[in-house]
């Protein structure tokens, strides 16, 4: 005897058979009635439908036997199933393969055996239809025709099973999943573990979790905690420890029906809890992986898991899926809700004038001190906390926005339980329903600090603007760039007979004669370095053509835009270059009316104290050289006066000459020698070794630099070092003087070089001086086309220049 060989596929032949749900079941008429046909139409004692089960053949339905299975090892049927044909054995005993079959030898005596092969809708051949007989037979062509379509009648009952159960499978599955998705809980920590506990429940498993894989670590998110075991949310493993790490290279839904029977059998997870069967299918979350839905128990699956079944648990994943990324949503929406600025809201209007905020998030509270669930049907509560004066505005404004479905937006004040009024800004956007009412869906928030400090800068620049209006100092804004006039005050204007507009298209260059503009360029030039000008004595053109001179000093700035602005102030100074020119003269006159007699009574004096008379008594010679100190002191503000006035009307003639520096610094300082050590003070001269050329009046340049030496010495403690310094490059001359004085005030700096300029101190008023030094200084040195400078650190000196061009 030869036991029948296994299928190649012996293993989804099995749980094909399993599938049908036909094995060990009671008779059924409709199988039945096929087996007795067979017997009728072959005219044979036996008729079987036989299912070749994995150690056992077993009978659906059997017609004149009274077992209901036998032994796979020595059934014939085993051999049947091993081709697509009817396997037919016309005399057993004559066949070396049946012989001596306990089948064929005993009871029930079989000598012809016939079976046509039974298929399911996949293919695989899970049992035959057979007919037996205890005489050996032959079957015609005809009678095998037959015989296959009555198995055709049963396959056709297989798949009726087959669909039926699966049809059956499907529309439970989907019963179960539709109740779960319309189950009205938002709170996925009561909703999940549910749903995987009527899933538990459909699939006949033991263990159902949803995880959250991250790296290499598995977490437990949820499970069916009504089954008792030992698993926790929150339990974290090494996904390597983990069925979980198989889904990953499977990548879909994964099936495992028999763990141990499968090439996974070797893995660390299936060593660690010997878990037989395992369903389970990826959550993905906006196309990212996020982890698994999984199923297990710990015996093996049978029947296997179905078509149905792994739809389901993909299906269920997907849900969760939505849940948990609806749950997300929601977190992050309550999130941006609690720390956005003020209230989002909903706010509806109907025909009738009801009004009411549908919805209000949480900081309803802070902005009108009513709860959204307060306003959730009626709006009057807020209205109630609006101010009296803004609430006509409020309600005319959303009239508006409701009649041209138009961007509402509005500020008002609101009362605040803890005191007091606060300003609140709100923006919505209409939406018209069908049932005639309007839905805002927008934003109000606290605007408080920020409007109080709008209306206290409205109500500074109402007032800085009424001061710039009246201001008697002319103030124009111009662009940095285009020169451009901006803005404008009524003092700039009416000097230069232009009406507003016309001057608004003119630039500030157009008022400067030719000869200025490109002074007038340099100082606009220099604002790039420098954000402040002036003050800078311009001429302005009027309209008539006719000038007049003006003091302008300025700064450069940015406006919000990042546009580049000068603002200005120019003074008309006409008048005072009047009163100067009449200063100047009456000055000048008095000098010349004053320096021949003063010369005369100075040199009569000094006759006089020098002995020319005789020697005088003692008191009146000390009267008398008061009177000549005095008498000199005079006669050198006249000269200084006079000085100063030919510089200024530059009736002045320098004798300019190439020379050198070094002798006219040399003599200068000799000449104040005995002011110098009468008070112990040493001035030291440092000259360059190469001499340098410059082209001066050496007599005027002396003059110059005796002023600055004379004025360190005054101003230099006793017995202390006055430096002079001659540095010189290719270009420049420098001659610096250097004491350690008291230095200069802050506040005297500006004036220093103005005429009859002296710092306010008690100090140095008693120091004596004309106060015209420094202005004469300047003067010389803009004629001999140099400059004059200085430094100070106030306590701890001063250092003066005077810069010359090289010769």
């Amino acid at each position: 005897m030869r036991a029948p060989e296994f299928p190649q596929e012996e293993q989804q032949r099995l749980s094909a058979l399993d599938a049908l749900k036909l094995l060990d079941t009671p008779p059924e008429e409709r199988f039945d009635r096929i087996t007795r046909l067979a017997a009728r139409m072959f005219d044979v004692p036996i008729a079987l439908v036989s299912l070749v089960d994995k150690d056992r053949q077993w009978f659906k339905s059997c017609y004149g036997l009274g077992a209901r299975e036998t032994g796979r090892d020595i059934s014939f049927c085993g051999h049947a199933i091993l081709g697509k044909k009817t396997f037919v054995v016309p005399d057993a005993l004559a066949d070396a393969c049946f012989a001596d079959n306990p089948l064929v030898t005993g009871e029930p005596h079989i000598r012809f055996y016939a079976g046509a092969p039974l298929q399911d809708r996949a293919g695989f051949r899970v049992g035959t239809l057979c007919i037996i007989d205890k005489r050996p037979r032959t079957l015609s062509p005809d009678d095998l025709d037959n015989l296959r379509d009555l198995a055709d009648v049963l396959e056709r009952e297989f798949q009726l099973q087959e669909l039926g159960g699966y049809y059956s499978e499907r529309t439970r599955a989907l019963n179960i999943l539709n109740d779960i998705a319309l189950e009205h809980c938002s709170d996925p920590d009561q909703a999940i573990p549910d749903a995987l506990y009527r899933a538990n429940r459909f699939l006949g498993t033991e263990t159902a979790i949803v995880s959250e894989i991250s790296g290499q670590t598995y977490t437990v998110l949820w499970h069916d905690e009504r089954r008792g075991d030992s698993i926790e949310d929150g339990l974290t493993l090494p996904l390597e420890q983990t069925y979980c790490s198989m889904l990953l290279d499977h990548g879909e839904v994964m099936s495992i029906n028999h763990m141990g029977h499968s090439r996974y059998k070797d893995r660390p997870c299936y060593q660690a809890h010997k878990l037989e069967s395992y369903i389970a299918a990826p959550i993905w979350i906006d196309e990212e992986f996020f982890g698994t839905l999984n199923f297990s128990a710990s015996a093996p699956r049978k029947p296997p898991f179905t078509d149905t079944e792994k739809m389901f648990v993909n299906l269920l994943a997907r849900w969760i899926a939505d849940s948990i990324q609806q749950a997300r949503q929601s977190q992050t929406l309550t999130k941006l809700l609690a720390n956005a600025p003020g209230m989002l809201y909903q706010y509806r209007l109907w025909p009738d004038g009801h009004s009411s905020f549908p919805f209000a998030s949480p900081r309803i509270l802070e902005v009108y001190n009513v709860t959204a669930e307060a306003v959730k049907e009626d709006a009057s509560d807020v209205f109630n906390k609006v101010h009296p004066d803004d609430l006509e505005s409020v309600g005319k404004s959303i009239e508006t926005s409701a009649r041209t479905l138009s961007l509402w937006q509005q500020q008002h004040r609101v009362w605040q339980d803890n005191g007091g009024w606060r300003w609140v800004e709100g923006s919505a956007s209409p939406e018209a329903l069908a049932d005639g009412s309007i839905l805002w869906h927008g934003h109000i928030i606290d605007i408080d600090e920020k409007k109080r400090t709008q209306l206290a800068l409205q109500e500074n620049e109402e007032r800085l603007r009424r001061l710039y209006e009246l201001s008697p100092i002319g103030i124009a804004l111009n662009d940095y760039s285009s020169g451009a006039f901006v803005d404008i005050n009524e003092a700039l204007l009416a000097p230069t007979g232009y009406t507003r507009e016309e001057l608004a298209r003119m630039g500030v260059l157009e008022l400067v004669p030719d000869t200025e503009k490109a002074r007038a360029r340099e100082i606009i030039k220099a604002l790039k370095e420098n954000t402040r000008f002036g003050p800078e004595e311009l001429t302005f053109i009027r309209k008539d053509h006719s000038t007049y001179p003006v003091l302008i000093r300025g700064m450069k700035i940015t406006d919000p835009s990042g546009q580049a602005l000068i603002w200005s102030l120019v003074e008309d100074i006409s008048e005072r270059k009047k009163i100067e020119q009449m200063k100047n003269e009456f000055i000048s006159t008095v000098s010349h009316e004053l320096r021949t007699p003063l010369t005369s009574i100075s040199g009569s004096l000094g006759l006089v104290t020098g002995g020319a008379l005789g020697k005088l008594p003692e008191p009146i010679d000390r009267v008398l050289s008061i009177a000549s100190r005095n008498s000199e002191l005079l006669r050198q503000l006249v000269d200084d006066l006079l000085d100063i006035e030919k510089l200024v009307s530059g009736r002045m003639a320098m004798q300019l000459a190439r020379q050198e520096v070094k002798p006219v610094v040399q003599g200068a300082v000799e000449r104040l020698s005995d002011y110098a050590s009468h008070r112990g003070i040493t001035v030291s001269i440092t000259c360059p070794d190469t001499p340098v050329y410059a082209s001066i009046d050496s007599r005027r340049l002396a003059q110059a630099l005796t002023n600055l030496v004379s004025n360190a010495i005054k101003f230099s403690p006793d017995n202390s070092i006055v430096r002079v310094e001659v540095i010189a490059d290719d270009r420049q001359i420098r001659i610096k003087v250097c004491d350690r004085g008291s230095g200069i005030p802050d506040s005297f700096r500006s004036r220093i070089f103005q005429k009859f300029a002296q710092a306010d101190s008690s100090d140095t008023r008693g120091k004596g001086g004309t106060g015209l030094g420094l202005a004469i200084t300047r003067e010389i040195m803009v004629q001999m086309g140099g400059n004059v400078g200085f430094k100070s650190v106030e306590g701890e000196g001063s250092e003066f220049w005077l810069e010359l061009p090289v010769a």
